[in-house]
C-alpha cells in the first residue's frame, strides 16, 4: 500500500508542477500599444503594466542649453502584488523581464516624440507608443 501511496503523490506533484510550467510558458501577444498617462494596461490575469508619466529634460525651443537633455517614460509593472518600475528612453534598449515570458518592450521608432515646450512653461502630458516583440 506505501508504494501506491508514493506513486500516487508522485504523479499528483508532477501534475501541478506540468500544469504551472504550462500556463507560465505561454507567450504574452505582439502587439502595438499607446498609453495615456496614468493608464494601466492589463496584460494578464496577474500582470499589469500603469504609464506613470514622462520626464523631459530636453533643452527647450527658446533655450540654449549646452546637453540636449533626453524624454524618459517611466512605468510600473506589477505581478500580484509585487511592483516592479522600468524606463523607456528612444534609440536605448528596451525592458526585457522574466514575468514579461520572453517578450521585450520597446518605444515605437515610427511615432514622433512630442515637442519641446518652452523654457518656464509647465511640462505638458506625453501619451507614450511602445512595442511588445516576442524573443
Amino acid at each position: 500500500m506505501r508504494p501506491l501511496l508514493r506513486v500516487l503523490a508522485l504523479s499528483t506533484a508532477s501534475a501541478l508542477l506540468l500544469g504551472g510550467c504550462s500556463s507560465l510558458q505561454e507567450r504574452l501577444p505582439e502587439a502595438r500599444y499607446t498609453l495615456a498617462e496614468r493608464q494601466t494596461l492589463p496584460l494578464d490575469d496577474r500582470l499589469t503594466i500603469t504609464y506613470e508619466g514622462a520626464e523631459d529634460s530636453r533643452c527647450p525651443d527658446n533655450a540654449r542649453c549646452i546637453w540636449p537633455g533626453r524624454l524618459v517614460y517611466r512605468f510600473t509593472m506589477r505581478v500580484g502584488s509585487v511592483a516592479q518600475a522600468f524606463y523607456l528612453v528612444q534609440g536605448q534598449p528596451g525592458y526585457m523581464s522574466p514575468a514579461l515570458r520572453g517578450s521585450r518592450i520597446e518605444l515605437d521608432h515610427l511615432t514622433p516624440p512630442p515637442p519641446r515646450g518652452m523654457a518656464g512653461a509647465a511640462p505638458g502630458a506625453y501619451p507614450v507608443t511602445f512595442n511588445m516583440y516576442a524573443q
